[in-house]
């Protein structure tokens, strides 16, 4: 019991060290190219194989692992390398110019992108788990590449093949644990280990030091994760006691496990993939047998076990969960019921073709492509559950949602545990009240949005977070300008306002924010046209876009200075840029700027378009800029969400009535600025932004306008 207190006790000591007293040690000068994202030169050495890694806007990329040998004061040092194209494998050294970042896993301390190879030459040593690895994602085999990536998440921990698409859809079902290594993970290796090690005539002593060795070395093969290191420690802590004859009770192992991670490194403290890993362990421990025996009355034994085991890690990963992602998966104890059962195939299947990868590829090739076969079926019930109906409900936001769930996971183990009857009563008392303040704000929410969405709005600013996403609707026609980041999002929208069909897309340019939910825009609806920036973007996200219209068969236009459209009772001109945009700084620069005009509104959608921008439109359009419109309306979507990048008195010349900012809530970039609200407010207009209203839209009345807002849960 001491142990337990002492390893509660750790991790608030753990995390204050981490944070306050850590820094203090580290390397300075190291630690201030990080913070400067500084670019220098360097020499190294490549410890394991390149990987394809998932780049800007899913992009494939090339990753390697490497100790640094030069600058002398940073030897050693250990980070992850983007080597482009280069000719870089494992063993061999190389110098080159690199820019450096921070890293926040586990085990490096830096990422870097090789910017300029100097010099290379080839390597005479290898680490055999790196080749091991290498040989293994050579020969990986799959119905297909998701599947295939799915195998080497499960055998080898490397999740970075799994499409953006596939792993939102595991997020949604609380499936994200199957993308990569994890305890269970480590319990099917040991399992397999402690079966043929029974049936060899060894004593028990050898039998545990063989089990040693193969947790070390799978845990050397997977690399340094929070919740394979969790379990490892633990496993050893136990097989520790047995071989000197003694039983270490699993709490006690837990706690001892949590102790040692935290004084090893203080910075697991700070992870929330050691956090699940060491809360679903307890949750297994201490809630799924009494839920068990509970269930066991009005089931058979076996799914009562499962149901209790799969229930019990969702309630005591509560609180970390909806930190992570703020809402209730709906169907995720039935995804992981359906799903768990096809790990352990999954898992033997691909740590035997990585086995024998190096010495039988056509053999590892044939067990991987038998091992994508359950995962196929994995990332079916995934794609099924994550596209289901209100696959998730919104949780209570900020602190009061995360206390809310910590209530709910004590109160839960207080209802199981205790002996106490108070106690009992206390718990199912809270779950009670928690329950029912939890429905009456979501069926007060479901009926606002569903309020909100049934109106005959023009215009709908859509609520995609650090995004935009604009709908433009006018005698039965449509138009979507940006698409966000995120495809869930303005696929929600767009499926909200009843849109199966849009006449124009309009992607302002490539910047993710902009167009990564694309596929969430067009999938399961017809686009006659596509209007894109005519500034040459070499980017990913460029490629990905073009790639996607294309495949699709869409006809996309390129936008210049002075093309003129129709859009029901709307008729729209370009306002920037110029043909293949020469005046353009950068792609905000280069942003497609409109001007959208019926007989009552007169719209700016001015994408991110900045100060320089801004002014070159004020120049080129000044007799427009003065014209009043016709004494229309004017709306204006708020450049780039609200930055500091902005022309006063281009927003003055325009007069604004409404001013639309789409910006997510508590965003990194603290947008919209103080100076861009103020000057807006200044000039008279209404300021509506998304993330304190959720979804915007717009209705002419007779009276003028009408604005209506969707609300934040």
């Amino acid at each position: 019991m001491r142990l337990r207190i002492i390893a509660v006790i750790a991790w608030p000591l753990a995390m204050l060290f981490a944070v306050y007293v850590s820094p203090l040690f580290q390397d300075q000068a190291f630690k201030q190219i990080l913070d400067r994202r500084a670019s220098i030169t360097i020499e190294a050495e490549v410890l394991s194989n390149p990987i394809e890694v998932r780049g800007f806007n899913n992009s494939k990329e090339r990753q390697v692992e490497v100790s640094l040998i030069s600058p002398a004061q940073f030897r050693g040092k250990n980070g992850e390398v983007k080597i482009g194209s280069n000719a870089i494998e494992l063993g061999d050294r190389f110098q080159g110019v690199v820019s450096f970042r921070p890293s926040f896993k586990n085990g490096f301390e830096f990422k870097a992108n090789l910017k300029h190879l100097i010099t290379k030459t080839k390597g005479q040593t290898a680490d055999p788990f790196s080749q091991l690895r290498g040989a293994f994602l050579s020969n990986l085999r799959g119905l297909d590449a998701d599947s295939a990536a799915l195998v080497a998440g499960l055998a080898i921990g490397d999740d970075s093949r799994l499409s953006k698409t596939v792993a939102d859809q595991f997020k949604v079902v609380s499936l994200t644990h199957l993308t990569a290594v994890s305890g269970a993970n480590c319990a099917i290796v040991l399992g397999a280990v402690a079966f043929l090690l029974m049936r060899l005539p060894i004593s028990r002593r050898v039998r545990i030091l063989l089990s040693f060795g193969a947790i070390a070395g799978y845990l050397a093969l997977v690399g340094p994760q929070p919740s394979v290191l969790r379990a490892s420690v633990m496993v050893a802590v136990v097989l520790l006691g047995l071989y000197f004859g003694r039983r270490v009770h699993r709490l006690d192992a837990i706690a001892l496990s949590v102790i040692g991670l935290f004084l090893f490194e203080p910075q697991l403290s700070l992870d929330y993939g050691f956090a699940l890993s060491v809360l679903a362990t307890l949750g297994l421990l201490v809630l799924a047998p009494p839920l068990a025996k509970r269930l066991e009355i009005r089931m058979p034994n076996w799914l009562a076990l499962v149901m209790a085991v799969t229930i019990s890690a969702q309630i005591a990963c509560l609180p970390i969960l909806l930190v992570l992602q703020p809402a209730l998966p709906v169907y995720s104890v039935f995804a992981n019921l359906l799903a768990e059962p096809l790990v352990l195939p999954i898992t033997m299947l691909g740590l035997i073709a990585c086995l024998v990868s190096p010495i039988l590829p056509l053999l590892a090739q044939g067990i991987s492509f038998l091992a994508s076969i359950p995962a196929f079926v994995i990332i079916f019930i995934a794609q099924k559950l994550a596209n289901a109906p209100s696959a998730t409900i919104a949780w209570f936001s900020g602190l009061t949602g995360v206390m809310l769930s910590v209530l709910v996971t004590i109160s839960f183990a207080g209802l199981l545990v205790a002996r106490s009857k108070r106690v009992k009563a206390f718990s199912a008392s809270a779950l009670i009240l928690v329950g029912l303040v939890f429905i009456s704000q979501n069926s007060s929410v479901a009926l606002a949005r569903s309020a909100f969405y049934s109106g005959d709005y023009t215009l709908v600013n859509c609520d995609v977070g650090q995004g935009d996403g604009l709908v433009i609707r006018s005698a039965g026609q449509v138009a979507v300008v940006d698409v966000g980041r995120e495809d869930p999002a303005i696929d929600d929208c767009l499926s909200n306002l009843g849109i199966q069909t849009i006449d124009l897309l309009v992607l302002t340019h490539f910047d993710m924010d902009h167009i990564g939910g694309v596929i969430g825009a067009i999938t399961g609806r017809e686009v006659k046209e596509a209007l894109l920036t005519s500034f040459h973007d070499d980017r990913p996200g460029a490629d990905f876009a073009e790639s996607v219209l294309n495949a699709r068969e869409i006809s996309i236009t390129r936008a210049e200075k002075g093309m003129t459209g129709k859009l029901g009772d709307f008729n729209y001109q370009v306002l920037s840029p110029h043909r293949d945009a020469p005046e353009a700084e950068d792609s905000n620069d280069g942003s497609v700027t409109m001007l959208w005009q019926d007989s009552q509104i007169a719209l700016f959608t001015l994408a991110d378009l900045g100060e320089k921008g801004q002014l070159r439109l004020g120049q080129e359009w000044a007799s427009l800029l003065n014209s009043g419109f016709g004494g229309r309306q004017v709306i204006v979507k708020v450049a780039h969400h609200g930055s500091a990048d902005q022309l006063p008195e281009f927003y003055e010349a325009i007069s604004p009535k409404l001013a639309l900012i789409s910006v997510g809530v508590h965003n990194s970039y603290g947008h919209p600025t103080s100076r861009t609200l103020s000057f807006l407010n200044l000039i008279g207009s209404e300021i509506l932004r998304t993330d304190q209203m959720g979804a915007i839209g717009v209705s002419e009345v007779p009276s003028g306008l009408s604005v209506s807002v969707s609300g934040r849960s």
